[in-house]
């Protein structure tokens, strides 16, 4: 995960710069929809980012993990390189084991629990900070991500792609083809995407005991049908299927931190063997594979006084990963793996006012449904694959309802009133039989029979003010109510654990915003600026607990008795001095803390929250001196970041370099690309200590990717 925080870094003349391009009026084509109609990014009060086409192609944006690099004060972190991902928008930190607080949407469908979507080709991406539940069916506590690819052409196109890449210990290939255009006449038109990428893992296994070191295998298929029956009706249809193969590998994969410590206390177990930056020496057996299927489907049809879309999707997710080790070394201890199934259906209806009305509004229905199975299995002493056993299939469900809407109504010909209010309603249920998961050294880990259910309700209210005293310069300013419900946690933990943590209530927050928009240079740069201060009470955090010396008690869990304040601010600059060159700039500021939060034996109060850097900073040239010839680079850092709660873990600040060059005409593309050009190590994942030994002195934690060097070669026809 490449940290580039601006909007601006890629795009040079043709290739589309987010914020601008090359006449100075192309500022104001840059439009944000998130609001259900089209504004000018300029004049958009709220703080948003937005990539368009020729940008995400420039930055070769192929999976969701990738947005992040290009957005201030937005993180987001992985497990493992095949594992979940934690959005984190201003210190407001996500997880993957509870109902995301940033929504997803990806041509119309909601992911509550992302992990690295593969995009198809991209044709638009927006980031807004903040809460946007009175426009969109899935909640947005922290912020919205809005991704929207490239529609069906009304003429026959075709793009290819092959490329390869190295790193310090291994390779990868890719290639991929799209090919667009009529199937039935111009009123019906389809896409399809083909892709596959073959790799070794960053992070390689000297220990395997099924003799895999880590490999990852992607296929992902991409379509979409457009049809307009008629002038006033549209049609949109989507679907995709992405399979991930990843033999030697579990989806959280934690290295050590303190490299000589770990080897000096287990050096005798590695048979002399010493860890390495980015190498494991595990002895048990991993795999994960991964199957997700998503079908969406989306009716417009303009009536005289509104527009009307429908719009409903299914998604299906199967998640079977082995080999956590608990031991963390080539010793034959003990081991862990999991079963995850996911079945998501949304249906949504949206009423909004036609363009150019005096009124802008927009209400909507929204009903979701969910469903996660989950077992746990386990492997004491050595085994294969088959060898792991398995406790019972535990379950847990979601209903949720909800009825928004939003009204922006002007005061003056300068002054604009917004406001809006969702009501919410989540069901949620457990089903959990008495079972047992054996960790022979650590004891047992037992779950109780539950059958459980409960009802959340909210009401979320918005309002914003928004000022334009001249002539390209807009300020704003708002208040906006966030919120997500409580749930049951499908958890075991060991006999000598005591309380109940099978259930955590609801959270809800509080964020306030001002901000600033000016455009400068005659059109040629734009300047956008916001400040925020944020409020949660009933904090959901993630939470594994321990003995008093520190070896794991219980598998994954949420707790709710906590909160936080966060505080801060983000600046971002972007601008074209000149016909040829491109600069960017940008600066995000995060103060967050715990205002509350005892776990444990641990008064956590006033610590700083975790996977959250107090700053980010990117800057960034672009630079096509004659037709043809395009080099870009970037220069990007965070600053220190708690990997922890406790704050006894942490990342050092680091800056990351990356840069391209390469040739483009009407037909071809060739670049070569640097990611992580210093080969910095960074650790992007939470912190835990050994699983078994406990405190032995060092933390364990997944890194980001070395440095990757790669060649892209793309025909157009």
């Amino acid at each position: 995960m490449r940290k580039a925080v601006l909007i601006g870094l890629a795009a040079m003349g043709a290739s589309g710069l987010p914020a601008l391009a090359q006449e100075t009026t192309e500022i104001d084509k840059v439009v944000v929809t998130a609001a259900r109609r089209d504004q000018a990014l300029a004049d958009a009060p709220v703080a948003a980012t937005v990539l368009t086409e020729g940008f995400a192609r420039d930055a070769r944006i192929r999976s969701l993990r990738q947005i992040d690099d290009f957005v201030p004060n937005v993180q987001f972190n992985q497990i493992g390189q095949v594992g979940g991902t934690y959005i984190s928008i201003r210190g407001i930190e996500s997880n993957p084991f509870v109902v995301n607080r940033a929504a997803v949407y990806i041509d119309g469908v909601p992911f509550r629990q992302p992990s690295d979507q593969a995009l198809g080709d991209v044709q638009q991406i927006e980031v807004l900070r903040g809460p946007q539940g009175t426009l969109y069916g899935a909640n947005s506590e922290s912020g919205l991500i809005l991704v929207t690819t490239r529609a069906p052409t009304e003429s026959f196109e075709a793009e290819g792609l092959a490329g390869a890449y190295g790193f310090g210990n291994g390779e990868g290939y890719e290639g991929r083809l799209r090919l667009s255009g009529p199937i039935a006449g111009p009123d019906l038109t389809g896409a399809l995407t083909l892709s596959y990428e073959k790799a070794d893992s960053f992070v390689r296994n000297l220990a395997s005991s099924i003799g895999e070191r880590g490999e990852i295998e992607n296929t992902f298929v991409h379509g979409r049908l457009r049809w307009t029956p008629t002038e006033r009706t549209q049609v949109d249809a989507m679907g995709y299927v992405a399979l991930q193969r990843a033999p030697g590998l579990y989806e959280q994969e934690f290295l050590p931190m303190d490299r000589a410590l770990y080897d000096r206390l287990y050096a005798g177990f590695n048979g002399g063997r010493k860890a390495g930056r980015y190498s494991l020496i595990h002895d048990a057996p991993k795999n994960s594979d991964k199957d997700e299927y998503v079908l969406g489907v989306g009716v417009t049809h303009r009536l005289d006084w509104a527009t009307l879309n429908l719009s409903g999707s299914w998604r299906d997710v199967d998640d079977l990963s082995f080999g956590t080790d608990l031991d963390m070394t080539a010793m034959p201890g003990a081991a862990g793996g999991h079963h995850v199934g996911e079945k998501h259906w949304n249906w949504e209806a949206r009423l909004a006012s036609p363009d150019g009305a005096t009124v802008q509004w927009v209400v909507g229905l929204n009903h979701y449904r969910g469903r996660q199975t989950k077992a746990l299995s386990s492997l004491i002493g050595p085994g294969a694959l088959d060898d792991y056993a398995w406790a019972p299939e535990q379950s847990t469900g979601s209903r949720d309802y909800a009825l928004f809407g939003q009204a922006t109504a002007p005061l003056s010909p300068t002054l604009n009133l917004t406001g809006g209010l969702r009501y919410e309603r989540a069901e949620r249920d457990k089903q959990q039989q008495a079972g047992v998961l054996d960790l022979g050294p650590l004891g047992q880990f037992v779950s109780a029979a539950e059958d459980l259910d409960k009802s959340f309700e909210a009401v979320l209210p918005r309002v914003s003010l928004d000022w334009a005293p001249a002539e390209g310069l807009r300020l704003y300013a708002s208040a906006a109510k966030g919120w997500v419900p409580g749930g049951f946690n499908l958890a075991a933990t060991s006999l000598a654990v005591a309380g109940d943590f099978s259930r955590y209530d609801a959270e809800t927050l509080w964020t306030y915003e001002v901000g600033a928009k000016r455009k400068l240079l005659g059109g040629r740069a734009l300047l956008s600026a916001a400040a925020f201060y944020i409020k949660v009470d009933n904090w959901q955090e993630i939470n594994v607990l321990y003995t008093a010396s520190g070896q794991v008690a219980s598998t994954t869990l949420v707790t709710s008795d906590a909160g936080i304040t966060s505080r801060g601010f983000e600046v971002e600059l972007t601008g074209k001095p000149t016909r040829t060159l491109d600069l960017a700039a940008s600066l995000g500021w995060v103060r967050a803390r715990y205002d509350r939060y005892v776990f444990g034996l641990e008064d956590l109060k006033g610590r700083k929250v975790k996977l959250t850097p107090e700053w980010d900073a990117s800057l960034a040239a672009s630079w096509r001196p004659w037709r043809g010839l395009f080099v870009r680079g970037e220069l990007n850092g965070l600053g220190d970041t708690p990997l922890n709660a406790q704050n006894t873990a942490a990342q050092d600040a680091v800056w990351r370099i990356n840069a391209q060059i390469g040739w483009e005409t009407e037909t071809w593309t060739a670049r070569l690309y640097a990611e992580n050009l210093t080969d910095k190590a960074v650790f992007v994942t939470s912190a835990y200590a050994n699983s078994l030994f406990g405190n032995d002195g060092t933390w364990y934690a997944g890194v980001d990717a070395p440095r990757v060097v790669g060649l892209e070669l793309t025909r157009r026809w």
